[in-house]
């Protein structure tokens, strides 16, 4: 009986401590020495299903769509709008997650452009 308990709350701990749910902002560099600006991620997680937005404020985000999360790495991708030109991007977004902190890459397109950028998150508490 003592084991189960103990079993129930190890698995409970594992799952709380890999829970992605919060805001997580920091930067995110163009991987080319481009420019930098700011990042900004807000997820809820609820069992293995996995939604929120992304960009580069909570005012100018837009909704991710295929999350995943396997082992220590966050994918997912994004849809977005450039508030001038209307213009839509497609962005995959492969984050590793350590603790309260995420790396990674995004790389966006749009028509015949393309982008990537290195991303540095931490979880805001």
């Amino acid at each position: 009986m003592v084991i189960r308990y103990a079993l129930a709350l190890a698995a409970f701990l594992v799952f709380a401590s890999n829970n992605l749910t919060g805001v997580w902002t920091g930067e995110m560099k163009d991987a080319e020495g481009g420019g930098s600006g700011s990042a900004y991620l807000q997820l809820t997680q609820d069992g293995g299903r996995i939604t929120g937005s992304t960009g580069a404020s909570k005012d100018h985000s837009w909704s991710i769509k295929d999350a995943q999360f396997t082992d220590d790495h966050l994918t997912f991708h994004v849809t977005s709008t450039d508030p001038e030109s209307k213009e839509k991007s497609e962005w995959s977004f492969d984050l590793k997650v350590e603790g309260d902190h995420m790396t990674g890459t995004a790389e966006g397109k749009q028509e015949d452009r393309l982008w990537k950028a290195d991303l540095q998150l931490t979880r805001q508490k």
